[in-house]
């Protein structure tokens, strides 16, 4: 007999397929992919560029060329349905620009608006406009992007998806970033997708906003890629990155800044499998050498480590269970974890070409400021 955690379950997927991907008629598109996403694509002749980058989804105009072009390209979009949430949502706009653009094959999802708690603009309103969009007809999902992880109490379950954007460098200490992704998730209903939106710009052109802060630089390739696998730590559905405009316009002042994100964003899409597996509950007990540094700054474990499933591999992740663990402090550890099972095979750490230090029950690893290791697939459990 099928239990009511199965049906959940089976909707649960279901719906993450639906809203990541999108639908075409009645077909998924592209199910097996990770959502990774990028903003301020501008002007549809930098759509090929980006797709060659290796990113699936865009923001951008609901504009019949432009949705051709994503199409074209291989790319969702992201777009505003002419309005946005609020006192000044029109609703007639609205209606209009779903009645055409609605079913376009490129068209991801809805945005209703951005950050509404630096706004202030009320949850009632936020949920006005979602209802407006459902009645009107509209099919693809709705998106809104909150600053606050923790603000998800009051509006994490208004549009179907709900996205983050922490944008702690250098201003914050990384950990931060990880902190409210792992907020949203708690508050948001696991069969909604949350995506993590991660900076990839520097503050100069935003400098008002930091006042007094002298240090504006955009992060490193080490903290693109620490948030990156944060996010898939605390439960993100996907990632988006802000900004391509940003990084072309400052170019000339960091010209390693997109090259940095190319190469994250490949290793994002050879590692699908990973990305996409199912969170796993196990009795985990961990250990730091130094207590003194156990807890990161936002007084969290130092080290985030997760258990995942892949359920279907490929030739990069190969079907079973994982450990990621990501160091969240620019710190060195010794850190040291109990396996959800014991073993008698060595537990390899994937794409170093080693085995992890373990006596078949507790790893014991030297982690780097912000490293990220990856054990797997964990041996079968030792038969007693």
């Amino acid at each position: 007999m099928t239990s009511d955690s199965d049906i959940r379950h089976v909707f649960r997927q279901i719906s993450l397929l639906f809203i990541a991907f999108g639908l075409s008629g009645c077909q998924v598109v592209n199910k097996a992919e990770y959502p990774v996403g990028i903003y301020s694509v501008g002007s549809s002749a930098n759509l090929s560029n980006v797709a060659a980058a290796g990113f699936n989804l865009v923001t951008g105009p609901a504009e019949i060329d432009y949705l051709n072009a994503a199409q074209r390209n291989g790319l969702k979009v992201l777009a505003s349905p002419g309005s946005y949430a609020g006192e000044s949502f029109d609703g007639a706009r609205a209606r209009s620009t779903i009645a055409l653009f609605d079913r376009h094959p490129a068209l991801w999802s809805w945005y209703l608006i951005d950050e509404p708690d630096m706004q202030r603009v009320s949850p009632d309103s936020v949920k006005e406009a979602h209802s407006a969009l459902k009645r009107a007809g509209a099919i693809k999902p709705t998106s809104l992007v909150l600053y606050k992880g923790d603000e998800s109490q009051w509006y994490g379950n208004i549009a179907d998806i709900t996205m983050v954007d922490r944008y702690p460098v250098p201003w914050l200490p990384l950990s931060n970033f990880s902190q409210h992704i792992h907020k949203a998730r708690l508050a948001t209903d696991p069969s909604r997708p949350v995506i993590a939106v991660i900076q990839s710009f520097d503050w100069s052109a935003h400098q008002s906003v930091l006042p007094g802060e002298e240090n504006l630089r955009p992060p490193t390739e080490y903290e693109l890629r620490n948030m990156t696998y944060s996010a898939l730590a605390r439960g993100a559905n996907g990632i988006f990155y802000y900004s391509y405009a940003d990084m072309l316009l400052k170019e000339r002042k960091y010209p390693e800044l997109w090259a940095a994100l190319k190469r994250v964003v490949k290793e994002v899409r050879q590692r699908d499998a990973l990305f996409n597996a199912e969170h796993v509950w196990w009795p985990k007990a961990h250990h730091f050498e130094n207590q003194d540094t156990r807890f990161n700054a936002a007084l969290e474990a130092s080290v985030q480590s997760v258990l995942l499933h892949v359920k279907l591999g490929d030739k990069s992740i190969l079907p079973g269970h994982y450990i990621l663990a990501v160091n969240t402090t620019p710190l060195f550890h010794t850190y040291r974890f109990r396996l959800p099972w014991n073993v008698v095979d060595p537990v390899p750490v994937s794409f170093e070409s080693r085995f992890a230090n373990t006596d078949g029950s507790w790893v014991a690893e030297h982690f780097e400021p912000f490293a990220v290791h990856i054990y797997g697939p964990l041996p079968l459990s030792k038969i007693p």
